[in-house]
């Protein structure tokens, strides 16, 4: 029998759980998630570059919403049912301040508005970005209904740009923001 193969490839070693010092097998079984030897990457470190030069070309850079995109990246499952009870209104039970019908209505009308600024591709690349947060095996339906109210959030925060322009888009922007803020995103979400 063949002994095997001692020599080590140095790019492993310079790799995740090698390059802090540590077996890799063994930091597989880490009991923390996020630890120096497996740490956590936010998902908008994976956008697509040409989405980040269209998205620049308009005028934004995806800085402008690390704010919005790191809150989604931190959701809760407690924060997940409740924009999903927002999204998904029992006739028993609705809600007097909110309606989810009544967001995709103000959706088209922001939509509108920055097609008239030349901004009509933003809404667009605001989605695609947002849709590499989950994973093709980790998506259900909370993480839809996060994507719905986080790409709101996110539009909102345009429209609140667009505000000096058009007044009735600040309204708007607060309407579309609501759900991320009730379900207990506000702290980083302008108001």
């Amino acid at each position: 029998m063949e002994p095997l193969n001692q020599d080590v490839d140095e790019a492993i070693n310079r790799w995740g759980a090698a390059a802090a010092g540590t077996d890799p097998l063994l930091a597989s079984f880490t009991i923390e998630p996020y630890s120096a030897v497996r740490p956590h990457v936010p998902f908008y470190r994976f956008f697509s570059y040409p989405d980040i030069l269209d998205l620049r070309k308009k005028g934004y850079e995806v800085d402008r919403f690390i704010p919005v995109f790191d809150q989604l990246d931190d959701a809760l499952y407690s924060q997940a049912i409740r924009i999903h009870e927002l999204l998904h209104l029992h006739q028993d039970y609705p809600n007097p301040i909110w309606n989810p019908r009544r967001a995709r209505e103000i959706e088209f009308s922001v939509r509108a508005e920055l097609h008239r600024f030349g901004l009509s591709d933003i809404p667009t690349l605001l989605r695609r970005m947002l849709g590499r947060a989950f994973p093709e095996d980790s998506l259900s339906h909370l993480s839809i209904d996060l994507l719905h109210a986080f790409f709101w959030a996110a539009l909102s925060e345009v429209a609140r740009d667009y505000a000096w322009r058009s007044p009735i888009l600040e309204g708007y922007a607060d309407y579309l923001a609501y759900p991320v803020r009730a379900a207990g995103f506000s702290e980083r979400v302008r108001s």
